[in-house]
């Protein structure tokens, strides 16, 4: 008998070429946020027709502002604090930064860039599925936990410290939140809209629920070891609707 030669049925193909437009919704978002983060990334703004000299100094002043965060919080981050952490003058760096708001926002903002740059990392853009990319995602957000928890029990600290505050953290969110939003939606294109921001909201809810965990330990705890591979499995029943 001779092999058939019919096409693809046009329902398969149809779905095939949505979840292709939805991969590149996801994709093109984040991209698109992530070309104008690293033209405004203060490393690269603050710079702009400085010498390399300077260009370190403002990058030792941002990484030491993290640093002096991560420890101590937004209320133990003092210009004298992070001027001392980088080896400088007080007057050095508030030439760069004014103030410890604008010392803060700059931190914030680099740090955004290096973590939307680490999600990008996570895929292949042309082999991974929407499904694929979305849990390889998450898993990061779970081993990244690992090191960098005490940081984000620091940045919701922050969120809860003012209003103003609190609209800075939710901004840094919002283009990882259009991000996971869209893959979402691509991997399950039969979700209603109001279905897939709630699928979002419980995701996010689950793996911001994991930072704390983890960060709290202790590193042995057996349900810890396993919390990669968990969140997969939570993280695909969520969005499949299992």
């Amino acid at each position: 008998m001779a092999a058939s030669t019919d096409p693809m049925p046009k329902n398969i193909t149809s779905k095939q070429s949505h979840e292709n437009r939805e991969k590149d919704k996801a994709l093109s978002a984040i991209v698109a946020h992530l070309d104008d983060l690293k033209n405004r990334r203060p490393t690269t703004a603050l710079a702009f027709g400085k010498t390399e000299r300077t260009l370190r100094t403002i990058r030792k002043i941002i990484e030491s502002a993290r640093i002096v965060f991560t420890q101590d919080g937004h209320a133990g981050l003092s210009l004298r604090n992070v001027a001392d952490r980088a080896g400088i003058a007080v007057g050095n760096l508030t030439y760069h930064f004014p103030s410890k708001h604008s010392l803060l926002e700059a931190m914030l903002c680099e740090a955004l860039v290096d973590y939307v740059e680490a999600h990008l990392a996570q895929f292949e853009q042309d082999i991974d599925t929407p499904l694929d990319i979305l849990l390889n995602v998450v898993e990061f957000y779970v081993r990244n936990a690992r090191t960098e928890h005490q940081f984000f029990y620091q940045l919701w600290g922050y969120a809860g410290s003012s209003e103003e505050a609190k609209i800075i953290v939710r901004n840094l969110y919002l283009p990882i939140g259009r991000f996971v939003y869209y893959l979402v939606r691509a991997a399950n294109p039969k979700l209603t809209d109001m279905q897939t921001r709630q699928a979002t909201l419980q995701i996010f809810s689950l793996e911001e629920g994991y930072k704390l965990f983890i960060g709290m330990g202790p590193d042995d705890a057996a349900a810890i070891a396993t919390a990669e591979a968990d969140i997969r499995v939570l993280t695909k029943r969520i969005v499949m609707a299992e």
